[in-house]
């Protein structure tokens, strides 16, 4: 009896095991979606701010949600609102790719997926180059 209880907890203690392996997997390759909110009239340095959020959200692998609400009256400058979003989607540039987009409702928004080609070659290490270092000694006189 004794022998059986112990056969059945090194199982569960192995099937554990496993489990948490998966989930550290699957936690590796799981990709967030980021929102991004902006109005149509958003100042150069918030501007500034928000891309330079988006990027690193990017390199990190993450999905990033470029949000414009129009409220009200704002209805009526939806064409800027839309020349907003594709001026940011030209400054991420190649680092990412278009998923999804709504220019229709008043929540206008498009989904930036990132480039697993740039991400790749973001993630290998530089090769190092050799370079030999001459010491010198120095005497005093």
């Amino acid at each position: 009896m004794l022998f059986f209880y112990f056969f059945l907890s090194k199982y569960r203690y192995e099937q554990q095991k496993k489990k948490k392996g998966q989930q550290k997997k699957s936690a590796a390759n799981r990709m967030d979606l980021k929102e991004l909110k902006m109005g149509y009239n958003i100042d150069q340095h918030d501007y500034s701010v928000r891309l330079k959020a988006a990027r690193k959200f990017l390199k990190d692998g993450d999905k990033v949600k470029v949000i414009v609400n129009l409220k009200g009256r704002e209805n009526e400058f939806r064409n800027i609102a839309i020349e907003l979003i594709r001026r940011f989607q030209n400054d991420v540039g190649e680092l990412a790719s278009e998923e999804n987009k709504n220019f229709r409702d008043r929540n206008i928004f498009i989904i930036l997926v990132p480039n697993k080609a740039l991400l790749q070659k973001a993630q290998e290490p530089p090769k190092k180059k050799d370079k030999q270092v001459v010491d010198e000694v120095s005497t005093g006189v």
